[in-house]
């Protein structure tokens, strides 16, 4: 492989075709020193603030890139559920809740071993419908899980609880 060299900027050749893909994601991030914060801009122009420092994050008033990253699981989940479930299939979902557990590893890069979603759902939902729909979203719609299903164990389940009349 070649590789050119041009203002610090290492640039690779590849030799496959590049992949068909969706316009390209930019997300521009500045440090505040001052602050110890990073605050990145996504394309729509929101502003995410997280810890820049151990002891920012340490301090639990800001989170941290990797609080960020793993939220960011729960986040396309419950987006996809709302898509799924409830716009397009019109399913009465009364609540959502996900929780994220995970083993890293001790030494860097600190990557989860194992994870694990729990789904738990309120609602007039049957039970083999959400079953098929969670592990459509968690294999094929969220491309978050499948970020981290190919960097570890994932796993997932779901507790269904009926509405009260």
């Amino acid at each position: 492989m070649s590789v050119k060299t041009t203002n610090a900027k290492t640039a690779g050749v590849h030799t496959c075709t590049p992949p068909v893909a969706l316009p390209p994601m930019k997300i521009h991030a500045t440090w505040d020193k001052k602050a110890g914060t990073l605050v990145a801009r996504t394309p729509a122009g929101c502003t995410i603030s997280m810890a820049a420092t151990d002891e920012l994050i340490a301090s639990g008033k800001i989170p941290g890139p990797f609080d960020l990253f793993v939220s960011a699981l729960a986040g396309c989940v419950v987006h996809e559920i709302i898509q799924v479930m409830i716009n397009q299939d019109q399913v009465r979902v009364k609540d959502i809740n996900i929780t994220v557990t995970g083993l890293r590893r001790p030494t860097p890069p600190t990557l989860f071993d194992t994870l694990h979603v729990n789904f738990s759902l309120t609602g007039d939902i049957n039970e083999d419908y959400a079953k098929t729909v969670i592990s459509d979203i968690m294999m094929r719609r969220c491309p978050v899980a499948a970020t981290f299903g190919r960097a570890s164990y994932l796993t997932w389940d779901c507790d269904i609880i009926p509405s009260k009349a």
